[in-house]
């Protein structure tokens, strides 16, 4: 599970997941990539999509990844379905508003009035996030703009900056339905508190990204019996770097 626009083409090259002996699936969340737009739904509600797909390809028990704001859907999932997550690895992700340590003031000048909507009426919400998102639908790629130094650095790689620009162009394909829906249920309470998710969750943060310094060290403390690690040389998209950790210690754990 992948950010905020992001699509079942945030995935790393095939010869990785095959040389752990995984089998990797990704998928797009409501409202990205092939997948209809669903309003209203929560970080929670990502639990059952992933409970019907693994039902549909007949897969019992597996581990879940999440990255940037999958991460929570990822945790979710972890509350939600109970002992079908063998493992759960996550990076790079920011923790609940209510939850981490100044997670309002952290928010930026356009956010914080999004946020704050979102909690009394999140349909309005989503709509201007819509609207302010459609300057992307021609561009997508243009929403990949900015990062750390690691992060610009990956974009001018020919296979990584290729990827990240596929799985961009692809999540805002149908619109801006999906990341203004991602948003709201991320500005929203989670419907679970951090140190309800199961023990053993493996962290990973990229020192480059200060902004999400402060989520990390909270999910670090709080999350139960959490095995937490910074990638010292990287950005926000760190795990495009370190996609072989991070699906070795998701298949480590399987039981």
């Amino acid at each position: 599970m992948h950010g905020a626009p992001g699509s079942r083409l945030f995935a790393p090259p095939a010869d990785v997941p095959a040389s752990l002996g995984v089998r990797l699936i990704t998928f797009d969340r409501p409202g990205f990539g092939g997948s209809d737009r669903r309003e209203g739904r929560t970080v929670l509600d990502t639990a059952g999509d992933v409970s019907a797909l693994a039902d549909g390809l007949g897969i019992d028990r597996f581990a879940v990844v999440g990255v940037s704001a999958g991460g929570g859907h990822a945790l979710g999932c972890a509350v939600t379905l109970g002992e079908r997550v063998t493992a759960v690895a996550v990076a790079c992700m920011p923790g609940p508003l209510d939850e981490v340590p100044g997670g309002w003031n952290a928010l930026d000048r356009r956010q914080r009035p999004a946020a704050e909507v979102a909690r009394q009426d999140p349909k309005r919400a989503a709509a201007g996030v819509v609207r302010y998102s459609e300057r992307w639908l021609d561009e997508p790629t243009t929403f990949l703009g900015g990062g750390t130094l690691d992060d610009r650095a990956l974009l001018a790689e020919p296979d990584a900056g290729a990827m990240l620009a596929a799985d961009v162009t692809e999540a805002l394909r149908p619109g801006a339905g999906g990341i203004a829906d991602d948003l709201v249920a991320l500005w929203m309470e989670w419907g679970f508190r951090i140190a309800e998710v199961r023990a053993g969750v493996r962290l990973w943060h990229g020192a480059q990204d200060t902004r999400g310094e402060p989520d990390f060290r909270y999910l670090a403390a709080t999350l139960p019996a959490c095995r937490a690690r910074v990638w010292p040389d990287a950005g926000h998209l760190g795990v495009v770097r370190h996609w072989r950790e991070v699906l070795a210690a998701a298949a480590q754990s399987r039981r």
